[in-house]
């Protein structure tokens, strides 16, 4: 796999470098007006990628003075690429702010990643997510390859935990770690792993309703890591906080 992104929290440390991967740092989102609102970054914090979330905005305003300032807070850091970590389908101006991006970020050569609800733009690169119920993930990259191309297609890896009421169907309920440990250590379920989804599940009943517990571990982020790359996916993008302590196990020295 060309490249390599860790989502790094603002404030987080992390031996990400280590293994080849470059810090997309989350200390940026969108506000009303639209603006460009974040947290303060050390001086000494420089290069990798912005990313940037829109939790909480309405959509309404003019993107042009928002997307000044995101490309100027770009060039300062020196950073060489923006993630728009946007969620739901295209809000009022932020349709509008990623074709700003896309044609600012191609002229200067850096790459812009954008959920595939944005990927009406030219040059930008579809982040495709890694969590499924149904079909298989191998198939999801190959549409995904078949659209844009190895170059514009990354794999958004989740790391996921999450209980379903069966049938499932959209996303489960999240489960924090020490819920999940405490659901193992109690049912002691068979535990399988499901190379189409790339992840363990097990089932158990609760009253008469069955549910359903997708999660992933370590060996599943492989499986998808190695699956993206075996189908030439250019870039993966992975999270800081729930990968950190495994970067060994997941990555080992041959990155």
């Amino acid at each position: 796999m060309k490249e390599l992104l860790l989502a790094l929290p603002t404030g987080r440390e992390s031996r990400g470098r280590d293994y080849g991967l470059t810090p997309a740092h989350m200390a940026y989102r969108i506000g009303p007006g639209p603006r460009l609102l974040g947290a303060r970054l050390p001086p000494s914090v420089r290069g990798g990628l912005m990313q940037i979330d829109c939790a909480g905005f309405d959509g309404e305003g003019d993107p042009v003075p928002c997307c000044r300032q995101i490309l100027g807070e770009c060039r300062r850091r020196g950073c060489r690429g923006i993630v728009c970590d946007f969620e739901g389908p295209p809000c009022g101006c932020l349709g509008k702010l990623v074709e700003i991006l896309d044609r600012n970020c191609a002229a200067q050569g850096w790459a812009l990643y954008v959920p595939e609800g944005y990927m009406t733009v030219p040059h930008a690169r579809a982040l495709v997510p890694s969590a499924l119920t149904h079909g298989t993930l191998e198939r999801r990259l190959r549409e995904a390859l078949g659209r844009y191309g190895p170059a514009r297609t990354a794999l958004a890896v989740e790391w996921v935990r999450e209980d379903f009421p069966l049938p499932a169907s959209g996303r489960g309920a999240p489960l924090p770690p020490d819920a999940l440990e405490g659901m193992l250590h109690r049912l002691e379920p068979a535990v399988f792993f499901d190379r189409g989804l790339c992840a363990h599940y097990f089932t158990y009943m609760a009253g008469a309703k069955a549910h359903f517990v997708l999660f992933d571990t370590p060996r599943s982020i492989r499986e998808k890591l190695s699956l993206a790359d075996r189908l030439g996916v250019g870039t993966a993008l992975l999270p800081q906080p729930e990968i950190e302590a495994h970067l060994e196990e997941i990555f080992g020295s041959n990155v």
